[in-house]
């Protein structure tokens, strides 16, 4: 009985859900549009855009293709 009620309260998998496919395409093609923008004038972009991706994510999704940038 107990094992019965404690099974569906458990996450399926723990940690958080990866970004969506789209919004790390478009934080790529803004970055090979504009070489000299950074993590946080992507995320600027994507907030006046209506895309709710915090900073720390576009850095993320930066630095895993290499093109990390510090502004």
């Amino acid at each position: 009985m107990k094992r019965r009620h404690s099974c569906p309260c458990r996450p399926k998998k723990p940690g958080r859900p990866p970004t969506v496919h789209s919004i790390r395409r478009l934080v790529l093609r803004l970055v090979r549009e504009n070489p000299s923008w950074g993590y946080r004038r992507v995320h600027g972009e994507l907030a006046t855009l209506g895309i709710k991706v915090t900073t720390s994510t576009a850095w993320e999704i930066l630095t895993s293709e290499g093109r990390a940038s510090c502004t």
